[in-house]
Parts: structure tokens; C-alpha cells; sequence
């Protein structure tokens, strides 16, 4: 028996896509609308920590502002009163002086003590005019 040898049968080869050429992919534009729309909102934020900073100076400013009005017209009757209290004050001292009875070697020390008590009180004069004028310039300014 003759073996019969089958002809071998050709495979058809696969058709294979033709390669296709890749072409650069191209990057999404960058949105520059994002980084102009940021800039508002930074500017407005920035505005915004501004004002309210100057606010608070203004109601700081403002406080201050109504405390020296309220001083200002306070001290009109400090300085009134207490002017009046020196008058008062120096008229009762030197009836004090004036009433002291010592014997006569103690004359020349409450004679001293006289010539310097003045002194005093006319170096206290002197500093209430000076800060009378103070104040008035204060006042005026």
C-alpha cells in the first residue's frame, strides 16, 4: 500500500495593516483664562485685608479722637477747680503762718520759711501759667 503523501497546502499569510505614521500628539493650549482669572480674585482679597486694616485704624483713630474731645472739655473745670483749691489752699496757709506764735529766736527761721514757702508758691504759679499756655496751644492746634 502505497501511502499517499497529501501535497502540502499553502497557508495564505495574514494580511497585515499597513504601519501607520504616529503624528506628534498635540498638548492641550494652556488656559490662561485660569491664571488672569486668579489675578481678580487675589487683587479683591488683597483690597479687601487692606480696607479692613484700615479700618481698624480708623476706629482706633476715632476712639482716640473722642477721648481727647472728652478731656478737653473735662479739663476746663479741672483746671478751674483745682484753681480755685490753690487760692483757697494758699489763703488758709498763711493764716497759718501768720497765727504762729514762737519765741523770738525762732523769728528769723519763719521769716525763712516764709521767703521760702512764697517761693514755692511762685514757682507752682509759674508752672500752672506754663501749662495753661500748653494747653491753650494744644487746644488750638
Amino acid at each position: 500500500m502505497a501511502t499517499t503523501k497529501k501535497a502540502p497546502t499553502k497557508k495564505t499569510a495574514a494580511r497585515k495593516a499597513p504601519a501607520r505614521k504616529t503624528t506628534a500628539k498635540r498638548t492641550a493650549p494652556r488656559k490662561s483664562v485660569a491664571s488672569k482669572a486668579n489675578a481678580p480674585k487675589l487683587k479683591q482679597s488683597a483690597e479687601r485685608a487692606l480696607n479692613i486694616y484700615l479700618g481698624v485704624i480708623g476706629k482706633g483713630f476715632d476712639a482716640l479722637q473722642e477721648n481727647i474731645e472728652s478731656v478737653r472739655k473735662d479739663s476746663d473745670k479741672r483746671v478751674q477747680e483745682f484753681e480755685k483749691r490753690g487760692v483757697k489752699l494758699r489763703k488758709e496757709l498763711t493764716k497759718r503762718f501768720d497765727k504762729l506764735d514762737v519765741a523770738e529766736e525762732l523769728d528769723d527761721v519763719v521769716e525763712d520759711a516764709k521767703e521760702q514757702f512764697g517761693k514755692i508758691q511762685d514757682q507752682f504759679e509759674d508752672v500752672v501759667e506754663t501749662a495753661k499756655d500748653k494747653y491753650k496751644a494744644a487746644k488750638a492746634a
